[in-house]
């Protein structure tokens, strides 16, 4: 059975953690994973569809989310892994971890900013969102 990993992107360097973790370890298993890249836009505020068509605001969302996933998709495409890209809209923790659900992930690898404690906590971390509900192994990666 492949594997099939799900790696949140959102652009930052951290998120680059979890691409370097899996391009340093891809070549030591015997079958190499599906990978899946995502990023997950945020809502727009419901009223600038007053002045900016669903179309618009729709390529603004996918134009953000690709470029997001380019230094991802390049590292991965270098080490000989070809990702498959997602852009989404919603809330990134729950809107990844229904996204591994409904596609069949076998696991999410997240880079974190290594933020714990209070800091973690006041923050919000996505990762640690993940943690609690995701229905499939998070491996977090710092």
């Amino acid at each position: 059975m492949t594997q099939k990993w799900l790696l949140p992107i959102d652009g930052s360097d951290p998120s680059l953690y979890a691409v370097r973790w899996v391009t340093g370890n891809a070549q030591a298993l015997r079958d190499a994973p599906e990978i899946h890249l995502i990023n997950v836009q945020a809502v727009l505020p419901s009223d600038i569809g007053r002045f900016i068509d669903a179309d618009t605001i729709r390529e603004f969302h996918l134009e953000n989310g690709m470029q997001a996933l380019a230094a991802a998709r390049d590292e991965l495409a270098a080490a000989g892994l070809a990702p498959t890209q997602h852009v989404l809209i919603g809330e990134p923790a729950s809107a990844i971890a229904d996204f591994a659900t409904s596609h069949g992930c076998t696991q999410i690898v997240i880079g974190t900013r290594g933020h714990s404690g209070l800091t973690g906590t006041l923050l919000g971390s996505v990762a640690m969102k993940l943690v609690h509900h995701a229905k499939v192994p998070v491996l977090l990666v710092r």
